[in-house]
């Protein structure tokens, strides 16, 4: 009597429990609810409980190169806010959400995204003000004769001191060609070259990384962001630097994409994740 109504007792809760599962009728079938009372019968002592799984959120980032990055952790979320590399506007989706938002909306981004300063730049797409190609080309321009007047000042002394030629010489021949003849001609003018290279790395990457803009760029009112809006820093201007000497070795003609772009960004600025636009 009693073990009957142990058993009517426990298959009435197995039903129970598989009733609350939604698998009554759909899934178990006679055989199968005889199978699971067995096994509620053998581990009466030990309720079975069904196992409670947590979804863990993650996140995904549009990042400055306009590429989606993730899915990654809250706690890596946070050391990316650390690190600079999401901003207060940069868009953030949500594993249980589906919807991109500015990173500062969401509370569980605090207290880092509250720690970054607000710019005035923080904008997205159309919504900056691109630089053209011409004014980039006059800007382009004003630099390469600044450079070009700080090489020679700089440049006079240092030779000077080294006991080089201030100026190429053309060789003096006997009318038959000697590369010998040419040697100190060329080791000059690689020393010249290396020496240039050198100041207007130091030159573009200080004045970008610091001012967000050469000289050339801050006279007509320009300067370089992310894509998110956010400023350049150092190490995206060293990149930038590194990249438009691809525009050169290719004679310049990645520079024309500025011209037939509707974002009016070039070669190096799609590498690095770059804009130029005016400032505000």
């Amino acid at each position: 009597m009693l073990l009957n109504q142990t058993r009517n007792l426990t298959e009435e809760g197995v039903v129970q429990r598989l009733g609350e599962v939604g698998w009554r009728d759909s899934v178990f079938t006679k055989e199968m609810r005889g199978v699971a009372l067995t096994i509620q019968l053998c581990f009466a002592p030990f309720p079975i409980k069904p196992p409670n799984i947590v979804m863990e959120t993650n996140y995904k980032i549009i990042g400055g190169d306009g590429r989606e990055y993730g899915p990654v952790t809250l706690d890596e979320i946070k050391s990316w806010i650390r690190d600079g590399r999401i901003g207060r506007q940069t868009q953030v989706s949500r594993s249980d959400m589906g919807t991109w938002l500015a990173a500062s909306q969401y509370q569980e981004f605090q207290p880092e995204i509250g720690l970054v300063k607000a710019t005035g730049a923080e904008v997205f797409g159309d919504e900056l003000d691109a630089v053209g190609f011409w004014p980039r080309v006059a800007a382009f321009i004003v630099d390469a004769i600044l450079l070009s007047l700080v090489l020679w000042v700089v440049w006079i002394p240092i030779a000077k001191i080294m006991g080089w030629p201030v100026q190429i010489q053309p060789p003096a021949t006997t009318g038959t060609f000697k590369l010998e003849d040419f040697m100190p001609v060329i080791w000059l003018a690689a020393k010249q070259a290396i020496f240039s290279f050198i100041l207007r790395m130091i030159y573009e990457v200080f004045m970008n990384g610091r001012f967000g803009a050469t000289i050339g760029k801050l006279i007509i009112g320009a300067k370089i962001v992310r894509l998110d809006g956010s400023p350049l820093e150092y190490k995206y201007a060293f990149f930038r630097f590194l990249a438009r000497l691809l525009n050169e070795f290719a004679c310049h003609l990645p520079y024309l994409m500025v011209a037939f772009r509707e974002d009016k960004r070039g070669l190096h600025d799609l590498i690095v994740g770059t804009r130029v636009i005016y400032k505000r």
